[in-house]
């Protein structure tokens, strides 16, 4: 049990820090960084909380919702729905904001993908599942 609750604190520490790097970047313009750090927030925010429940999880993306809501369907609170929203949001960000894209017939860069608005949403979602998860694992007194 004591494994899984340091697992869980660092993850939550760690997503600390990308959403410190998401708002820095976005404050530098460049909105894919911004937008692959809080979609990094997101992840190990919900991995944070998954651990407290002893859940180990090495995948990321899509895989991550359902384990989300079959771990927490007992105990479901309405902002978990962020939580989904924000993982449904994000999970195609994590490969577009680091590489090239074909769309249609022309290669596209993650600076002609991501704009403003949508590094903004995304440090949004960041924040809102930072802080459900740091209340969760205070409630389960893990920090």
């Amino acid at each position: 049990m004591a494994i899984y609750k340091e697992f869980a604190r660092l993850y939550l520490e760690i997503a600390k820090k990308d959403l410190e790097l998401a708002i820095i970047a976005f404050n530098r313009g460049d909105y894919p960084e911004a937008v692959f750090h809080a979609q990094q927030c997101v992840e190990k925010s919900v991995k944070a909380m998954l651990e407290a429940r002893m859940k180990y999880v090495y995948n990321h993306g899509p895989a991550l919702i359902p384990l989300f809501e079959e771990t927490f369907r007992n105990m479901w609170r309405s902002d978990y729905d962020v939580i989904v929203e924000a993982l449904d949001y994000l999970r195609d960000f994590y490969t577009s904001t680091r590489y090239p894209k074909l769309v249609g017939d022309r290669v596209l860069a993650p600076w002609d993908i991501i704009d403003r608005d949508t590094a903004s949403k995304s440090i949004d979602y960041a924040r809102k599942v930072l802080d459900i998860a740091t209340s969760y694992l205070r409630e389960e007194n893990i920090i």
